[in-house]
């Protein structure tokens, strides 16, 4: 009942995520301009390399290690101040290397010299990461202090956008707002442990135990945003544009919505199967996880099949004419709603649960090496559509990995086992889709019509092949 609840409530917060970029997406692309959104994706994806030193694996790594105590309140607060403690260090650390960048790289580099400002704006990002304690509640599996803070947070500057951006010369507000917003979120979090936590002695902490292991889960959050945000920060450097990067990033964003949705499924179940394991209870966790992957499968692949049907004509008045690159970066994109659903499901909900961090870490970076290859050659041949083909074989690669190191454990078969009734109801609602996009005209209607056909043919088709997730529905058991 637990999961459920959660799930509810990271699925409202993703509903959020959801309406906040299809409100302020068509904004600032019409207000900032192809080169405003540019430097923000640009600088913002430059800045992320630094969040990551601050934020090592802990989110990750700190839920699980909560999860394992949670029933013990004292060793809960040890864990929390010695893994908070590396996560300072860690985020002094980071600051000072982000300084040595800034000036060290304008030096060289006319184009970060260029947006030198914007660059120290972002580094309240890295202050945001050092005051985030999000994993302690992920931990304790109490989504619900987390999911409200960021929902408020996501309102207000959903709100403070409209009111302070208006113009292509207020990119540096935007930066800012982001930023900040993040900073004071974070921090608001901690509210929720005055009067509970005693501020420890640092002579008590054991800190030796915890480097290596977050060290390791350090390794794969690094693997995994290379490929999620090199593609932003080589793009103006082979294409000479700023703008190819604000051209990818709304695509990547508009994914990301959709992505939200289905990866909440595994942020959720983390901590339930850390507790699986910890107590041996294996059969309970395969069983999890082959109903998450049906669960996933039927909503990623109708999701991207969607997107690639009504993307390319819905991005011309949903981003304005200006914009129709996004429409193709969109379609080539679509397959990794899919990937990075299952890649989530086996990661989240098997390898790292089960402390099988090498196997995991190795999966991203392969990904991640051959995403750095790629590039090279597809933003250089193909631009922005390079670098999406290029993002779209990486996450294959990963998944691809991921369910060979554990075909002993899980058989590839049981995962899939109902699959082709999803990929059959959406080849079929894609069909049907495209029909109305090619006999009918562009526009907000259009679009919206097109989306209607496409949930109700879907829902027919599931109907009529009996999927195995109208099953799991009917009978309220699907996280259980």
């Amino acid at each position: 009942m637990q999961v459920a609840k959660n799930y509810l409530y990271n699925a409202a917060y993703q509903l959020l995520n959801i309406i906040v970029p299809i409100i302020t997406l068509p904004y600032l692309a019409r207000v900032l301009g192809k080169e405003g959104v540019g430097i923000a994706s640009w600088t913002n994806s430059l800045v992320t390399y630094f969040l990551l030193i601050a934020s090592l694996g802990i989110v990750t790594y700190g839920s699980r290690e909560i999860a394992y105590v949670h029933e013990d309140e004292a060793l809960r607060q040890k864990k929390f101040w010695e893994i908070q403690t590396i996560h300072f260090f860690a985020g002094l650390v980071a600051i000072i290397l982000y300084i040595a960048f800034i000036y060290g790289g304008g030096a060289v580099n006319t184009r970060i010299h260029q947006n030198e400002l914007f660059l120290w704006y972002q580094i309240w990002v890295i202050f945001s990461g050092i005051f985030d304690i999000s994993w302690y509640f992920m931990g304790l599996e109490d989504f619900k202090k987390t999911v409200l803070r960021n929902m408020l947070i996501k309102l207000l500057m959903t709100a403070l956008i409209f009111w302070l951006v208006k113009k292509p010369g207020d990119v540096g507000a935007y930066i800012l707002l982001l930023a900040i917003s993040q900073v004071v979120g974070n921090l608001s979090m901690w509210f929720y442990l005055i009067g509970k936590f005693k501020l420890p002695k640092l002579s008590s902490l054991e800190l030796n135990v915890h480097w290596k292991p977050v060290f390791l889960m350090f390794l794969p959050t690094i693997a995994t945003q290379i490929y999620l945000q090199l593609n932003k920060t080589m793009l103006p450097f082979i294409t000479g544009s700023t703008a190819s990067s604000g051209i990818y990033d709304n695509a990547d964003k508009i994914i990301k919505v959709c992505l939200a949705l289905v990866t909440s499924v595994g942020m959720v179940m983390l901590p339930r199967m850390s507790a699986h394991f910890a107590a041996g209870e294996h059969a309970q966790m395969k069983k999890a996880i082959h109903s998450s992957m049906d669960f996933v499968s039927a909503i990623a692949i109708p999701l991207a099949a969607g997107i690639a049907a009504v993307g390319p004509t819905a991005m011309l008045w949903f981003l304005g004419k200006s914009w129709g690159e996004v429409g193709t970066a969109l379609v080539l994109l679509t397959p990794i709603i899919v990937f990075i659903g299952w890649s989530n499901v086996i990661g989240n909900q098997f390898l790292i649960p089960t402390k099988r961090l090498n196997d995991y870490t190795w999966s991203v970076t392969f990904g991640a090496v051959l995403n750095i290859f790629l590039n090279f050659f597809f933003i250089y041949l193909w631009g922005v559509e390079g670098a999406a083909i290029a993002t779209a074989l990486s996450e294959l690669a990963v998944i691809g990995y991921q369910l060979v190191v554990t075909r002993r454990d899980m058989t590839v078969h049981a995962h899939f086992h109902g699959i082709w009734r999803y990929i059959l109801a959406a080849l079929v609602m894609y069909g049907a889709v495209t029909v109305y996009v090619d006999s009918h005209g562009i526009g907000f209607v259009s679009t919206a019509i097109e989306a209607v056909i496409g949930l109700i043919v879907y829902g027919i088709v599931l109907l009529l092949l009996r999927a195995p997730i109208l099953k799991q529905l009917l009978k309220r058991t699907s996280f259980r």
